[in-house]
Order: C-alpha cells, then structure tokens, then sequence
C-alpha cells in the first residue's frame, strides 16, 4: 500500500510545486517507486519541471473517459530515476464542476496505483476540490513565505481545511451531518458549539477529528529575522484551530530556482549544492522518515 503525501498553500506563488518536483526526485533516488499527481485543478504544470511539454496523457483524459485507468495516464522519466508523474488537467468546465462522484472515482484511482509514495499537488486557495485534495492523503505539507500576506493567506487554509475535516467526520451521524452541512461557517469554535448544541458529546467528537491533523510547515524563500512571523502563525493556529503544525524545515531564499525553473529542472538536480538545494535535501530525509513509519502496520 501506497503512502500518499499532499502538498497545499494559502495562495499561489509560494513554491509548492517546485518542492513537490524535488522531492518527488529525491525520494525516487532512494529507490522509491515513486508517482507525482498533479492535482492543481486550472493550473497544473508540474510536468513543464522535468521538460515534459506535451504530454500524450493527462488526468483530463481520465475525468472523460478517454482511457479506461489512471495507470495509462502515467509518464516515467528513466532519466529522473524511474520518477511517474500524472499530468494534470486544465481549468475545463468538466474539472471545475467535478462531481462528488467524479471525485471519488478519482481519488480511489489514485490510491489503487502500484506505487510506494504517492505526491499530490494540490490547487493552492480554499476551493472544495483543493480542501478535499489536501486532506485526502497520509501526509499533509502545506508551503507559506515568511511575508505577513502568505502567512495569513494559509492560516485561512488551514482554518477552513479543519472545518472540512470536522465535518466530514459526521458525514455517518445523520442527526448532526444533515444540520452543519446546511451551514456556513467562518471558525471551527462555530462548529463546534453547533455541534454540541444539537448533540451532547458532539463537540468531543469533533475535536477528536483533528487529534492526529498535524500538517508539516515548510517556509520558502526564506530570510533572516522573520522568525516572528512564523511563531504568530504556530500560536494562531494552536490558539484558534486546536492544532499543531510542525516545521519541517526553511528554504533559503535563492536565485538558483529561477534558474532551475528557467531550465525546466529540479534545482536539487540542476544545481545540488545550492543553498536551496540542501535545505529541501533536508526536508527531504525528514519526509523519508516518515514514510518509513507510515509504511509500519501499526500506523495504518
């Protein structure tokens, strides 16, 4: 069985991709058999990273039906270590207005590939499709810049990501599912008490729902002194949310992703002793670690 690991952000611009492409490479160089998902509904483009221009397949020819499985969507580069990646779809009126059913469909694909790591771009914003994209994996890492703007912009992510978890946790309670799905909520303390309000316990539950909800902060583009903005966050979103989010790790600010971006490269490729290089190297270990104790019986 697969581990799956998403990546999402507040906003656009933060480097989420470009993390991705990296360690969706670094790990394949350990021997995982590794494949990338791109699930940045309109904006997909993780594929332009490894030079793939005009790829034969894409996720769009699984949404209609064009081939039968997502397996034949998939590209290998022999020359990137045996890496897949799963091209994404463009911003089709078919994807914007994807069904539940639709998907379902997609994500049970994605969890029957024959892989041992599964990496999922997910659309940067607060659309559903994102939300139930970043929350679908093992693993959950979300990108910000240490700039007041993208801090905020994730905390609203991450705010209403543990909405939709609480949520889905009552999806099997037709008492209390059937009176917050018909609500509108602006702070996870509102469902919480309208929880409890309909059903003694409910709230208990509900933060239940988050207890093992830890995304994984990276910060890119990172500068000295911004250590502020970075506790304002943590202490927000263990104040207000209830949940924690470990750091795993800073990537300095550096002109050699410009230059790996212009080159259609993995900077951990183009350029392996850049400063960025080595801090994404870093996240990396930490990532495989992880795995390691994802792949145990115990945590599954």
């Amino acid at each position: 069985m697969s581990v799956s690991i998403s990546i999402g952000s507040g906003k656009g611009g933060t480097g989420k991709t470009m993390l991705l492409c990296n360690l969706a490479l670094l790990l394949a160089k350990k021997g995982r058999k590794v494949c990338l998902v791109d699930l940045d509904i309109g904006g997909a483009d993780a594929h332009l990273l490894f030079g793939l221009f005009e790829p034969k397949h894409s996720l769009t020819d699984f949404l209609n039906r064009s081939v039968d499985t997502l397996q034949e969507t998939i590209h290998t580069f022999y020359a990137f270590h045996g890496l897949q990646i799963i091209p994404g779809t463009g911003n089709t009126l078919q994807t914007a207005n994807m069904s539940y059913q639709e998907k379902q469909r997609l994500l049970r694909a994605i969890s029957q590939l024959d892989v041992d790591v599964v990496l999922i771009d997910v659309g940067a914003g607060t659309s559903y499709h994102s939300l139930d994209f970043f929350m679908f994996s093992d693993i959950q890492i979300c990108v910000t810049m240490p700039e007041p703007t993208s801090i905020m912009d994730l905390y609203s992510f991450l705010q209403l990501a543990t909405i939709r978890k609480v949520l889905g946790s009552f999806l099997s309670n037709s008492q209390i599912g059937s009176i917050l799905k018909k609500q509108t909520f602006s702070s996870i303390s509102e469902v919480f008490d309208l929880a409890e309000n309909t059903q003694t316990g409910a709230k208990q539950k509900a933060q239940e729902a988050l207890r093992y909800f830890h995304p994984l902060l990276v910060v890119n583009r990172d500068i000295p002194n911004t250590n502020l903005n970075k506790a304002k966050l943590k202490k927000l979103v263990a104040k207000y949310l209830g949940i924690d989010i470990p750091s795993l790790g800073e990537i300095p600010e550096d002109p050699a992703i410009r230059d790996a971006l212009k080159a259609y490269m993995p900077v951990t490729e183009l350029s392996p002793n850049a400063p960025s290089s080595k801090g994404i190297v870093e996240i990396s270990e930490k990532i495989d670690k992880i795995i390691e104790l994802f792949r145990q019986p115990t945590m599954r």
